[in-house]
């Protein structure tokens, strides 16, 4: 798989995820319905609010109660919609999340051999999870710019029929938002795009390193792996929060903007209605649609920044649904029984040009066993997968000789033949479930005794009945709590419990020992018979016993065919691979035969960016990463995310400080707005109107600049302690024990991937928005109070129902949740182990059934994350309810207060 990313035509992601979306139409018009009926609705609020005033002003308090029941019973349909809206567009999202997991999988299941070798597990899991949670992040808030928009338009068109002149300021609002949110997207979208392959590359190399981390720890490499994880992983955060720094201005200018209007508005409306073009009331509701624009614009905000993440995520989704074979399916069955194959003059070479097999000819007959001996890099593997037609030749073919004729196998169903022509590879992929599961893997039908009988044969009864729960004991990932020798005669047994007319081994005995070899070469012996044939891929004389012939390759040809005893007599070739010390065919030449490169051949992965001169500027600074934390993490300091924050706790102060001078400049600004109104419009005072408005614009710089500063400082915060965790986890799983990894094995790359990546949105976006929303409360808490004591405990009547509402939320959703976290594992582990074994599934025909059972455990995890869905759909539009039931009583109280209703 491509390593690059390159965009689709513009919109065309957009068009096919919408696609997506709408094969559940029901689901896809109930979202929109609700969101759109629901703002309309909510447009209202500033006629209401308009009517209210004059109503005030005038001194008539009559319709009050009236009016404020309106905005409970909008409030009330507001909750109801939100409650829909919430509900099903997460239902949507989740479902088209699985849709789309279960699409990929079954492209990646139809690959030829040459996809495969393309295919990086490591990116099949960022993008069936990294990415795929991006697009359920994004469908999830898309009612929100549906919701916005709409907002958008019906009140201007509420506000062009109350004033077309000062409906014109709102449109110039309007029309910078969209500006800007347009010129940040290119660039965002390369930078994202960058980080998501780079995580792909490190998912792919942890996942190697979990595998085989038997190997790790006795070659004592911990440490390497963990600095080379830190190199990647610093790259990886350079590049994010370049990312974070590109978003930041744009998103404090989209802030930024209805405040302006807001401003401006002031002026030019407080001089229309000094000169008697609008009533005060009039005026107000413009200032409250212009107000109520700053929180929904916030949130639009938000969806421009995912939606331009997102981009490369959908690509890279649709880019792995979109991968084809190369190869093409036949359409033929075997016709009666196979008796033969014959190869002839059958090229090949891999996509490089290098090429393996030269116009090599053999054949093989029913009742005969043919081994193949070569050295290595002769051609035996390749020859093993071109049989099983992984690849096509690049010349010549292959031809199946049946009762009723010869067949080309490139014109055969591949479920036909690969029922018909069974494959042992060299290795023994197990997969993880019960020793009996694995046995019968290619013939799930398969009764007690057939799986005995194919045990026996495979020389694997004696040790299988000495595990704690014989043919019941379950295996690990790969069968990693067996021997080598073990695997390979489960992997044996599982290919001869479907007696294929033609048997192809790829050196199934290599790690076995003698006597277990002398049973196993028994039961081979009586193998091929009338109806059966045997194909070797030798590499001990043991097994040369087997063969009534043997083919013998040399780089890539065919430079004998014969008996032992004729091949001794007249084959060099031969003669040399018979030379080896032991029962082993002699290797190939020492240099052909390393293994790791050499010490001048390696270099470490952040050796460019240490040589690199470092950059002076700003941006360089920012995207570093603190040295003492990564120290502390290499160490293995730091058991809890309380200590990893240690090191960068000085980012998050300043953020923190940012986000209150942020707050304080905003509530300022509605201070200073207030009084414009009221010591300027009521009174008739234009130069205090032009005071506040000018005071006005320099809060809105200074807020400006923090939060963009604090958008920066908090992307580095947060991504320096990922990197943190993601190395210390790291570091500490290579540590634990093997009977550790062995019970853990389905939830070890979810904490790397999964847990690391939520902790990280949660730090640099959610923290940043809960610390936000606080200081902004509790700062206009205080403006409150000093304007009005009586108001403020009005409108604050809401909170102590609000933080009941949010601890029974918590107690009722976290259950959910952690059954989600475990359910994701199931199917990431799931995934990683299938497309690791793809070969294995294709060899035994078990696409469909795999397919459905990543459906089944995708589904589960589905069905968990909706009920969590319903907790949220509920709890979010009560506190929006709670919030305007508030506004409605600070309405009609403040109304009765005011002088001309006194």
């Amino acid at each position: 798989m491509p390593a690059t990313h390159s965009p689709m035509p513009a919109r065309a992601w957009i068009v096919r995820l919408a696609r997506v979306c709408w094969e559940r139409k029901t689901l896809s018009i109930i979202v929109i319905v609700a969101s759109v009926s629901t703002i309309l609705l909510a447009a209202l609020t500033p006629l209401i609010t308009r009517q209210a005033v004059n109503d005030a002003i005038a001194g008539d308090t009559t319709h009050l109660p009236l009016l404020a029941c309106g905005l409970l019973l909008i409030a009330l349909f507001d909750f109801i919609g939100n409650y829909v809206r919430r509900g099903y567009a997460g239902e949507l999202s989740l479902w088209v999340q699985h849709t789309l997991r279960s699409r990929a999988f079954d492209s990646i299941q139809k690959l030829d051999g040459a996809g495969q070798d393309a295919l990086r597990t490591g990116q099949v899991i960022s993008r069936t999870n990294s990415d795929l949670q991006q697009v359920h992040t994004l469908l999830q808030m898309c009612p929100v710019p549906m919701a916005v928009l709409t907002y958008y338009v019906a009140g201007i068109a509420v506000m062009l029929w109350m004033s077309p002149s000062m409906t014109l300021i709102v449109i110039c609002v309007l029309a910078a938002l969209a500006i800007t949110a347009l010129r940040a997207r290119r660039r965002v979208f390369a930078q994202t795009g960058l980080a998501s392959d780079r995580l792909a590359h490190m998912t792919e190399h942890m996942r190697e390193v979990l595998e085989q981390i038997s190997v790790v720890k006795s070659c004592v490499a911990e440490l390497r792996e963990t600095r080379w994880l830190d190199g990647q992983s610093r790259q990886m955060v350079r590049v994010r929060i370049g990312a974070a720094i590109s978003q930041a201005m744009p998103g404090a200018t989209m802030l930024a903007l209805p405040v302006i209007g807001q401003i401006v508005l002031l002026c030019y409306g407080g001089w229309s209605v000094m000169n008697g073009r609008i009533d005060l009331g009039t005026f107000v509701a413009f200032a409250s649609f212009l107000a109520m624009l700053t929180g929904p614009t916030r949130v639009l905000a938000s969806f421009l920044v995912i939606a331009q993440r997102t981009q490369a995520s959908v690509e890279r989704v649709f880019a792995l649904i979109d991968t084809r074979s190369r190869m093409e399916d036949g359409t033929e069955s075997v016709e009666g029984q196979i008796i033969g194959l014959d190869v002839e003059k059958m090229s090949f070479h891999y996509d490089n040009g290098n090429r393996i097999l030269n116009e090599i000819s053999f054949s093989i007959h029913a009742g005969e066993t043919v081994a193949v001996v070569g050295a290595s890099g002769s051609g035996k593997s390749t020859l093993l997968m071109l049989l099983a037609r992984f690849y096509d030749p690049t010349s010549g073919g292959v031809w199946l000789n049946t009762t009723t004729g010869q067949q080309n196998i490139r014109d055969l169903k591949l479920t036909a033949l690969r029922r018909r022509v069974g494959v042992v590879f060299e290795d023994a992929f197990l997969f993880a479930g019960t020793v009996a599961e694995n046995i019968a893997y290619g013939h799930p039908q398969a009764t007690q005794d057939d799986i005995r009988r194919a045990a026996d044969a495979a020389g694997a009864s004696g040790f299988i009945n000495a595990l704690p729960q014989g043919f019941n004991t379950r295996l690990t990932e790969r069968g990693s709590n067996l021997s080598g020798g073990q695997r390979q005669r489960i992997a044996l047994a599982r290919a001869l419990i479907t007696a294929p007319e033609l048997l192809i081994l790829d050196d199934t005995t290599s790690a076995v020992d003698a006597g277990t070899e002398a049973e196993i070469n028994t039961a081979l012996g009586r193998y091929a018979d009338n109806e059966h044939m045997l194909l070797v891929i030798a590499r001990r004389r043991s097994t040369l016993q087997l063969a009534d012939r043997i083919v013998v390759l040399d780089k890539g040809r065919v430079v004998d065919i014969g008996t032992q005893a004729e091949l001794d007599a007249r084959c060099p070739t031969f003669r040399s691979l018979m030379s080896g010390e032991g029962d082993f065919l002699a290797l190939a030449p020492a240099e052909q035969r390393t293994l790791w490169p050499t010490t001048q051949a390696v270099k470490s992965d952040d050796a460019h960016e240490r040589q690199t001169p470092a950059g002076k500027g700003f941006v360089d600074r920012m995207t570093r990463v603190p040295e003492r934390a990564v120290q502390m993490a290499l160490a293995g300091h730091g058991r809890q995310v309380s200590s990893l924050l240690t090191p960068v706790a000085w980012m998050f102060v300043i953020a923190a400080l940012l986000i209150a001078l942020d707050s304080a400049a905003g509530v300022g600004v509605l201070v200073l707005l207030q009084r414009g109104i009221d010591s300027g419009v009521a009174a008739g005072d234009m130069s205090t109107i032009g005071i506040c408005a000018l005071l006005a614009l320099c809060l809105v710089a200074i807020g400006w600049c923090c939060y963009a500063l604090q958008t920066i400082f908090a992307a580095r915060a947060a991504e320096s302690v990922q990197h943190t965790v993601r190395l210390r986890s790291f570091s500490h799983l290579l540590r634990l024990s093997l009977p550790w990894h062995e019970k853990h094995i389905d939830s070890r790359l979810t904490r790397m991937t999964v847990d690391v990546d939520s902790l990280a949105r949660f730090l640099q976006n959610g923290l940043a928005s809960a610390a936000t929303s606080i200081v902004t409360m509790v700062a206009i808490a205080a403006a409150m109070f000093w304007l009005d004591p009586i108001l403020a405990l009005t409108a604050l009547s809401a909170v102590p129902v609000v933080m009941l509402a949010t601890w029974i939320y918590r107690r009722l959703s976290s259950p959910a949740y952690a059954q989600a976290r475990l359910e994701i594992g199931k199917v990431n582990s799931t995934l990683q182990e299938k497309v690791s074994g793809m070969r294995v599934v294709q060899s035994h025909g078990q696409q469909k059934q795999e397919a459905a059972r990543l459906r089944a455990l995708s589904d589960n995890f589905r069905a968990t994350r909706v009920r969590a869905q319903k907790y949220l759909a509920v709890y979010f539009p009560f506190l929006t309810f709670c919030t305007e039931a508030a506004y409605a009583a600070v309405l009609l109280i403040g109304a009765t207060r005011s002088p001309e209703a006194k």
